[in-house]
């Protein structure tokens, strides 16, 4: 049986559905292409604005309680989220309730009420608070780290924009902006579980077919990188002090991304992973630490976060720097690259009984023009080397792309320190 199948309505809209007949419930999920990149600055955080609008009342659904009670009684629970690059809706639903879920995505994806404006945005600029400090500086890791490689472009402005921005929103923009990116063309809507192809596809016809729309916005290229090592500084009154670590990368043009998930496990997967076994187990300098990898369209990066007391800044930062030089001096051990490898492989079959995980796998993946079926992962993934995983590391972790954030009680004593250990990496 094949793992997934793509239909394509008349007016471009795209369904894939995922048959897992072994299951006992479903994943229905409404992606669009349109995120954080696609807006202006005058307007930044208007597509995750929009995204709770959405909730707030749409067709014969006044408001958010009614949409909310629509899918908890197919056995559903709604959420919506916001990126870069994509905004999507999901809820899990009973496999023998698909039409009835589709029918109340149409609504609200469709035909938006717009209704308590001035609510909705008191309640996202409180969200927005959460990232800033009594001083109002911004204090999260995240956002600093896009500021600080993208400066001055869309990707580098916060996905919830600013007070500024969340005040300039208005009726007018959010109706054009939705009438921009939410078209047919712009959408892929995905289903797993115990489902059939056939009856999905109906209701999808039924409920989406007659949708028109023009072409959706396209998102600004990425500018390029200018050499480092680039840092960023925030004093927060915290007990600890929160350290991002990135390195800009190709994004999903690359043609082996799975030595990128690889190199994640290796790092931060697992008590043997290289940075636990380092920082926490060997030298008692952090509690956890996590390696991430964050891949568009044309760019992204790879990151590596730790929270430290603020008197192991400096041990920490040397350790972890000092562990990824030994990856580009020397291959990994054949034994932990296989821990990490395995440990995938595992993934992929879990994943098999999680509908969650393969509709937004097919999905996204549809939708992000990186569609990878788990026989393509398997292979690729079997065929990585350390040899290869060296090559990345060296590609990858150079001084001219180290970019540092450091939030938290740092002292003005430390920075001579992380100057040399960076010019010095």
């Amino acid at each position: 049986m094949p793992e997934y199948h793509v239909d394509t309505l008349a007016n471009g809209l795209r369904l894939v559905t995922i048959e897992m007949p072994h299951l006992h419930n479903a994943e229905l999920i409404c992606y669009f292409g349109t995120g954080g990149r696609h807006e202006s600055a005058e307007f930044a955080g208007i597509s995750h604005f929009l995204e709770h609008m959405l909730f707030r009342g749409a067709g014969h659904y006044p408001n958010s309680s009614a949409i909310e009670r629509a899918f908890e009684a197919i056995g559903g629970a709604v959420n919506a989220s916001t990126d870069t690059e994509s905004t999507c809706y999901h809820s899990r639903i009973h496999p023998t309730q698909a039409a009835k879920g589709i029918e109340i995505f149409a609504e609200m994806l469709r035909n938006p009420l717009f209704n308590d404006l001035e609510i909705e945005r008191r309640i996202i600029i409180e969200e927005a608070r959460e990232d800033f400090n009594e001083q109002g500086a911004q204090t999260n890791p995240d956002n600093l780290m896009a500021t600080l490689l993208w400066p001055e472009q869309p990707l580098g402005m916060p996905l919830i924009g600013s007070d500024r921005s969340l005040e300039a929103i208005d009726l007018t923009a959010l109706r054009n902006f939705h009438r921009q990116n939410y078209m047919p063309q712009n959408t892929v809507i995905a289903c797993s579980g115990a489902i059939k192809r056939s009856s999905v596809l109906s209701a999808v016809e039924t409920f989406f077919g007659d949708w028109q729309g023009d072409e959706p916005l396209r998102a600004k290229e990425a500018l390029p990188h200018h050499p480092g090592p680039h840092q960023q500084w925030t004093l927060d009154s915290d007990s600890q002090i929160n350290l991002q670590i990135a390195f800009p990368m190709a994004g999903r043009s690359d043609p082996h991304p799975l030595r990128f998930s690889l190199l994640r496990r290796l790092l931060s997967w697992g008590g043997s992973a290289l940075l636990p076994q380092r920082l926490r187990e060997e030298c008692g300098l952090t509690y956890a630490v996590e390696a991430n990898c964050s891949m568009l369209s044309d760019t992204g990066y790879f990151s590596i976060d730790l929270a430290i007391a603020p008197k192991n800044l400096i041990p920490a930062l040397k350790e972890t720097l000092d562990v990824l030089h030994r990856l580009r001096e020397k291959p990994p051990e054949t034994a932990a690259l296989e821990a990490a490898r395995t440990s995938y492989l595992y993934d992929i079959e879990f994943s098999l009984d999680q509908p969650e995980a393969m509709t937004v796998r097919y999905g996204w993946g549809l939708q992000a023009d990186c569609l990878r079926t788990l026989e393509q992962d398997r292979e690729e993934v079997q065929h990585i080397e350390p040899v290869q995983i060296q090559k990345l590391c060296r590609e990858l972790f150079t001084k001219e792309q180290l970019h540092l954030v450091i939030v938290g009680p740092w002292d003005i004593n430390q920075r001579p320190a992380v100057d040399k250990m960076l010019q010095g990496f």
